[in-house]
């Protein structure tokens, strides 16, 4: 099985789209775990506000599905998932080898 970094050497800006693709998931994890922590503590606060602006668009038609803080949380964290997916293919190039 092969790392990120080596799949990211087969493409012809693999590593700019690894860089990219992954911060952007990384920081939507990131958001949610806090998110997700807040919900826990009783005090979300307006901290969902957050997590909706930072995976626009998708977010949008996400909110309409009826679900509960938790499951917003979690739907938003699979949305913007699949944005860093779509992200890393658009950016990645050309496959070199």
């Amino acid at each position: 099985m092969r790392s990120p970094r080596q799949t990211a050497g087969l493409y012809t800006r693999g590593d700019t789209a690894l860089l990219l693709a992954g911060g952007y998931a990384t920081l939507v994890v990131g958001v949610a775990a806090w998110l997700g922590a807040l919900i826990a503590a009783g005090e979300p606060g307006f901290g969902g506000i957050w997590l909706i602006a930072l995976t626009l668009p998708v977010s949008i038609p996400l909110l309409a599905i009826p679900a509960s803080p938790e499951g917003f949380v979690l739907l938003l964290t699979a949305g913007g998932l699949a944005q860093a997916w779509v992200l890393w293919r658009l950016l990645r190039g050309r496959r070199t080898a």
